[in-house]
């Protein structure tokens, strides 16, 4: 009987050596052309084609910012951008809608064949952020977006190119002030007030602004020939609502410079009325 039982275990190991083992046999020609369920229910779900968790965008203020979200095999999936400033969360766009109030501000702009881009018109300092991308799969497969927004730098320069917030003048001399952007703006329009007021070059004889745009910066001359006492006020240059510089301009004839250097003679320094004087002796040159 254990000879039996012997022989019918030796049987049982040369049938499993043949055969390869207890594993069931492949049939290799059929998994070249299809792949197992799992793998194949994994290949069609949507995935982003960049395989960073998230990206940087740098945009100049006022220009229009383009955040990308590729997105391949999306099929019935949808896309949607969203906004996080802090805890807060904004619904920007839905498939091709937009859900902002400010329709003008967000748009999607899909370009064939993957990528989902979410356009920011004239990007501003308060648009620097956060941006989701996110697909509607199950858990939510999403992309991060920071927008970077760089602010021109502006200043206002005396004619030798030193930068200037406060100016002194002899009357009958000429005024001449630069205003420089750098980096420019696009469609950038450069102004000039004195106070509240626009200056206009039609209106005022006496005044002339001259506007080049370089390769990388605009610069604007403020030219006022024959300065009068009422000249004296704060000029501001302006690029744009939140792009500006002033200067505070001084218009002094022979006697209300006398009577300023008297009338401040008792509570100023030694070191202030030298430094007074020294600005004055150098605008009287300047006019020259």
């Amino acid at each position: 009987m254990a000879k039996t039982k012997w022989v019918g275990f030796l049987f049982l190991v040369c049938v499993v050596a043949v055969t390869g083992g207890f594993a069931p046999s492949l049939d290799l020609s059929k998994s070249t052309t299809e792949s197992p369920t799992t793998t194949q229910d994994g290949a069609m779900t949507p995935h982003f084609l960049n395989h960073k968790d998230s990206t940087y965008v740098s945009s100049q203020a006022g220009d229009t910012a383009m955040l990308d979200c590729q997105v391949f095999r999306l099929r019935e999936k949808i896309v949607s951008w969203i906004r996080r400033i802090d805890d807060d969360i904004h619904l920007l766009t839905v498939g091709y809608q937009t859900y902002h109030n400010d329709k003008k501000k967000y748009v999607l702009n899909y370009e064939h064949p993957h990528n989902w881009k979410l356009q920011i018109s004239n990007v501003q300092a308060r648009d620097e952020g956060t941006y989701v991308c996110q697909v509607s799969t199950h858990p939510p497969q999403i992309r991060h977006v920071y927008l970077k927004v760089t602010m021109p730098g502006i200043e206002i320069r005396d004619k030798r190119g030193t930068v200037v917030t406060e100016k002194y003048y002899q009357v009958g001399s000429r005024i001449a002030l630069q205003c420089v952007v750098n980096p420019a703006p696009p469609r950038t329009l450069v102004t000039w007030t004195k106070g509240t007021n626009t200056l206009d070059q039609k209106v005022e004889r006496q005044l002339s602004i001259k506007t080049s745009l370089g390769n990388d910066d605009i610069t604007s001359w403020l030219y006022m020939s024959h300065a009068r006492v009422q000249d004296s006020g704060d000029y501001t240059c302006s690029a744009a609502a939140n792009i500006k510089a002033s200067v505070r301009v001084h218009v002094l004839d022979g006697e209300s410079s006398a009577a300023m250097q008297h009338s401040s003679a008792e509570r100023m320094t030694p070191m202030t009325v030298l430094l007074m004087t020294l600005g004055l002796v150098l605008a009287a040159m300047a006019s020259r």
